[in-house]
């Protein structure tokens, strides 16, 4: 597999090549790139197959690259040694990241889901992140695998999620449902402060789309698509603080 490194400090390309070649032998390295500049030009004339684009480089943000390439033929990891918001628009786009220093673990599992994702599912991925670098609040688009593919939409799209076995079951805006293969937790983490709140072991709400909050039976809440969620008498009292400092 065609690698090319675009990154900027000789350390971070010294140790990278050397895991590269100690972890993952089917990795070619045909080239390594210093700016935004000389990628777009290696990115040109290599066509790697694979790049591993810091996200910080010494003449602005390696997103710059993807901006300016035109096609995309190749996969591609990101890696940084920090900007949270960097990798929260990177997970809401489904696409990889490595953490500085690189661990050998989190490398091969990189590697070996760039060989095994579709180079249509990458594109999708790619606008997605891109859109989402330019966007704000929750007229962001997440990006989700399902059984069938990818699926795309916008974050202020989603009511609410609810918990099915190792699934979680998402409802929109439009009355539509669908079922996604990630956890309840992993959709909490990732949803984290884009307005959306855990307020039952089984149920993420958007607070968006609560109309309403009922303080008996238990306690639940009334989404704008006129259905109720129960709320866990634990997150009661947060979530009445939440409510009382959006409404303040």
């Amino acid at each position: 597999m065609k690698t090319l490194i675009i990154e900027d400090e000789p350390q971070a390309i010294s140790a990278l090549k050397a895991e590269i070649k100690t972890n993952c032998k089917e990795l070619e390295i045909i080239g390594e790139a210093g700016s935004i500049q000389e990628a777009i030009e290696k990115i040109k004339l290599l066509n790697p197959e694979l790049v591993f684009l810091d996200i910080q480089l010494s003449d602005g943000l390696g997103f710059e690259v993807l901006n300016s390439v035109k096609e995309y033929h190749f996969k591609i990891i990101f890696t940084t040694a920090y900007s949270q918001y960097a990798i929260k628009a990177i997970k809401f786009s489904a696409l990889d990241y490595l953490l500085k220093p690189i661990d050998s673990e989190d490398l091969i599992s990189a590697v070996n889901r760039a060989k095994k994702n579709k180079k249509e599912e990458e594109l999708i991925k790619f606008e997605t992140f891109l859109s989402n670098i330019k966007s704000t609040g929750n007229r962001k688009k997440i990006a989700l695998q399902t059984t069938e593919g990818i699926s795309i939409f916008e974050i202020n799209s989603i009511i609410k999620c609810s918990a099915e076995s190792n699934y979680t079951c998402i409802y929109f805006t439009n009355g539509k449902k669908q079922l996604f293969s990630k956890t309840l937790k992993e959709l909490e983490e990732l949803l984290s402060n884009s307005g959306f709140e855990r307020i039952h072991h089984s149920h993420i709400i958007n607070l968006e789309h609560l109309t309403n909050f009922i303080n008996k039976d238990g306690g639940y809440v009334i989404m704008s698509d006129k259905s109720t969620v129960p709320v866990s008498q634990r997150k009661r009292a947060h979530l009445i603080e939440v409510i009382t400092r959006i409404n303040s």
